[in-house]
């Protein structure tokens, strides 16, 4: 096994074991943790054997099993930063009508000057 295999393993065992405490912390929900759990499990799989990716490349036409493991990683990446823009531009458009509606109900329970 290589450095770089123990360095993944090792690190991904730490994220997994803060997904199992963010869990039980109530901080993520049950989809959200199996999803991860399962996640960082596979991560810790193709770490430790990476030439189970080898048909995954057959298939695609890739040498490299790895390589068919780095291309999906990059498109998921881009699909979750994809999901985290679109929220984040939601709140973002709640926050400005809840804003709006509290500075409209301000404005109408002020008490009018008298000119």
């Amino acid at each position: 096994m290589t450095l770089i295999q123990f360095l993944a393993i090792g690190l991904t065992i730490l994220i997994l074991l803060k997904t199992i405490s963010d869990f039980k912390k109530n901080r993520i929900n049950l989809l959200a943790f199996l999803f991860w759990t399962g996640l960082w499990s596979s991560v810790i799989i193709v770490a430790a054997l990476p030439q189970i990716t080898m048909p995954l490349a057959k298939i695609s036409g890739l040498e490299r099993g790895i390589d068919v493991v780095v291309y999906f990683a990059i498109v998921f990446i881009f699909f979750l930063l994809f999901k985290i823009i679109a929220k984040l531009e939601k709140i973002e458009y709640e926050i400005t009508q809840i804003v709006r509606k509290n500075a409209l109900q301000k404005q109408n329970n002020r008490p009018q000057k008298k000119i």
